[in-house]
């Protein structure tokens, strides 16, 4: 009897040591976890409390902390781990869990180039690792109701300067198991401050597919800015993102992944290096149609852009978009440069299709820093459509209208091709832009500001890889130039008065500039033909004004550009008055003109004529004073006549064979001659001056009447004229 007692006593005593251990396993667990942290993982940990429930089988973790390499931040840490495990199935060769559920985990990864603040974490390969050559088998496993209850993940890239956040993060799991048909999973959590993402998905595991729904509202962008940088010129890009996608896939085929759904950007902003808003929308959306990575094919069905406004800014150096994308294009010369690795692999070549590009209301803002003073521009109230458009689309039409500084319409069609580039179509039409804007430019260029006038322009233009044919209506309306400024920058074409001169009677500039030509040719450019035929169309005019005046006086323009006169002349005949009055007409239909007469003459030949008048005087004079010979006018004696060599040869008798000119100015006192040459030049000026000011009314400056430097004159201007130019005030 005394033998059973102590028998029982000692399995009583030994009972109760094993509850005692199993009492205190948790905490003897917990505190050897604790203390030799580091050399089980290499990293600090804390663990606030630990429970075994061994009626459930269930471990309970609280308040577990692991540290940085530092040991003084926090790494990774959970409010509670719960595992509930079912070892019942255990003879069976299955594994079963009936419950795993994690609170408040929190997780902080930080990156630093290609370094890691978990890397020292994973462990090394084990170069002495033995191949694994036991027979595989199915691994039996059942694990329901996982859970994940307000976790917490932060990623921070120190090299980019970017951190993400998802909060409130949640994961339910019902069913996961070697044999179920199907599972289903769903997850959600916030990112950033109001950013909300939810993913629901269906794994098939008799076919081998799932499907993943995945949700997002309001994820703000700009973490990803600091991966943009080195393809863009940015210093922020901003906007919510919402979406709704469907994603399907193969688990026995990895890459095989389709993607459809919707989704929008609000209140995208592109601020660039320099602290601009380059570009902005209130609401970009587009429909993924069949996005396919296997057969890398891209199908958009609409992307709409709602009041998209873009930034355009010319500097001294280069525009704002030139710098924006410069390193991208950096980048890409680099590459292109780099040794190219040859493959034996077939590569799956690309394919796109976008169904409709639409753009509403939007605006392009463009400012010029490179004039004399600043210009600015608006293209408001920008539409365009375009539909068709894939790597294969032969014909893409685009539809596309906009305000010119509400002043003005641009709107056109153009339809082009992705199979051959040389082939294009277009039609457009600008109606009423006011040029007035545009007083930066003519100030730079013209040294005048532009008052008023509208342009109106129709473009035609059919390109293919051998013909182009291209039509250019131009009108002007009502074209005024303002005062002369002093920009020093003006070109020495007269574009100004080139420009005047076309205006016809009603006030319109209007010409058509045909091109035809083959744009396969090297030289051919049709920018560069365009404007090189209205540059000559302007100078021809404002060299040869007068072909273009004539038609304002209906009078031969040829006639215009010259008065002459005979070698002492001091009236106007009818001829001459008849030219002028021409001139006064076109004067008055042309007020902006002036008219500039510079009179010329061979000073030699107009001073033997003056010779040759005055001995005719003095003839005169000495014949007797009846009614016959007080007629007689000086005009009216012929060198030749009898009567007057007799009268010179008093004086030099030696006139036959000097000549009568000669023997004149033997006659006539030089000073005399001299004296009557000054003043029928200075008559001849008064007498110009006078009809045109006088008896047409035409404003004193609008005439500048002058005499040439005689003394200098080339020898072919040695001509009795008036030479006459047009200039503009």
């Amino acid at each position: 009897m005394a033998r059973v007692k102590k028998r029982y006593f000692v399995l009583g005593i030994f009972a109760l040591l094993i509850v005692a251990i199993l009492f205190f396993l948790s905490t003897i667990t917990k505190d050897y976890l604790v203390k030799n942290s580091e050399k089980l993982i290499g990293r600090k940990l804390t663990i606030g409390e630990m429970h075994f429930n061994y009626a459930k089988v269930a471990v309970q973790v609280k308040d577990l902390v692991l540290f940085e390499a530092n040991q003084t931040d926090s790494f990774a840490s959970f409010k509670e781990f719960y595992i509930n495990l079912n070892p019942w199935t255990l003879p069976s060769s299955e594994y079963s869990v009936s419950e795993i559920r994690l609170v408040n985990p929190r997780i902080q990864v930080i990156q630093e180039g290609e370094q890691f603040n978990f890397d020292s974490l994973i462990p090394k390969e084990d170069s002495l690792a033995v191949e694994d050559t036991t027979k595989n088998e199915t691994l039996k496993f059942t694990i329901k109701n996982i859970q994940l209850v307000n976790g917490k993940v932060v990623y921070n890239d120190l090299q980019k300067k970017n951190q993400v956040e998802m909060k409130n993060l949640n994961l339910n799991l019902p069913l996961i198991s070697w044999n179920n048909e199907q599972s289903n999973l769903g997850v959600d959590f916030m990112m950033g401050e109001k950013g909300k993402v939810n993913i629901q998905a269906t794994v098939d595991n008799v076919n081998k597919k799932y499907q993943i729904d995945l949700t997002n509202q309001n994820i703000q962008i700009q973490p990803i800015t600091g991966y943009m940088t080195d393809y863009f010129d940015v210093k922020s890009l901003n906007g919510l993102l919402t979406s709704n996608l469907k994603i399907v896939g193969d688990m026995n085929e990895i890459i095989n992944i389709s993607v459809t759904g919707q989704a929008s950007v609000a209140g995208l902003s592109i601020i660039d290096g320099h602290s601009e808003e380059i570009i902005s929308s209130p609401q970009i959306t587009a429909s993924l149609k069949d996005i396919n990575l296997k057969t890398f094919h891209f199908g958009f069905g609409k992307i709409e852009a709602n009041e998209p406004k873009i930034l355009i800014d010319r500097a001294k150096d280069m525009t704002n978009l030139e710098r924006f994308l410069l390193p991208y294009f950096r980048n890409d010369s680099i590459s292109s440069a780099a040794p190219k690795t040859t493959t034996t692999a077939e590569s799956t070549p690309v394919t796109y299709s976008i169904d409709t590009v639409r753009v509403n209301n939007g605006l392009v803002a463009i400012s010029d820093k490179t004039l004399n003073r600043p210009f600015t521009y608006e293209l408001n109230d920008l539409s365009m459509t375009m539909t068709g458009l894939s790597e294969s689309a032969d014909q893409i039409p685009v539809i596309f209208s906009t305000k010119l500084n509400n002043r003005g319409e641009l709107s056109g069609k153009t339809v082009w091709s992705m199979v051959d580039m040389m082939k294009l179509e277009m039609d457009v039409k600008v109606k009423r832009l006011d040029l007035m804007s545009f007083s930066p430019y003519t100030e730079y260029y013209v040294a005048s500001p532009i008052k008023q006038g509208w342009f109106n322009y129709e473009l035609g233009l059919k390109i293919s890889p051998t013909l182009l044919k291209n039509t250019n209506k131009v009108k002007v309306e009502e074209l005024e130039f303002g005062k002369r400024t002093k920009d020093t920058t003006a070109m020495k074409v007269p574009v100004r008065l080139g420009l005047y001169l076309m205006k016809d009677a009603n006030d319109l500039i209007a010409f058509d500039i045909p091109v035809e030509g083959n744009p396969s040719e090297p030289k051919f450019k049709l920018g560069k033909i365009i404007w090189k035929t209205f540059a000559n169309l302007m100078v021809k005019t404002a060299l040869s004004p007068f072909k273009a005046l004539g038609g304002l006086a209906g009078t031969n323009p040829e006639s215009l550009d010259k008065l002459p006169f005979t070698f002492g002349q001091d009236s106007l005949d009818k001829a001459q008055r008849d030219e002028l009055a021409h001139l006064a007409v076109i004067l008055k239909k042309k007020p902006d003109l002036v008219l500039t007469l510079t009179q010329t003459t061979d000073p030699e030949k107009e001073k033997s004529e003056i010779a040759i008048q005055l001995t005719k005087s003095e003839y005169l004079a000495e014949l007797p004073s009846d009614t016959t010979t007080t007629k007689i006018k000086v005009g009216e004696i012929k060198n030749d006549d009898a009567n007057l060599l007799a009268f010179i040869r008093k004086t030099v008798p030696a006139v036959d064979s000097l000549g009568i000119e000669k023997a004149c100015e033997k006659i006539v006192d030089a000073g005399r001659i001299e004296s009557r040459f000054q003043a029928i030049l200075t008559e001849r000026n008064r007498l110009v001056n006078d009809f045109l000011t006088v008896n047409h009314g035409i404003p004193v400056e609008s005439i500048q009447v002058s005499t040439a430097d005689l003394k200098n004159l080339p020898q072919e201007l040695k001509i009795s004229q008036f030479k006459i130019e047009v200039s503009i005030k």
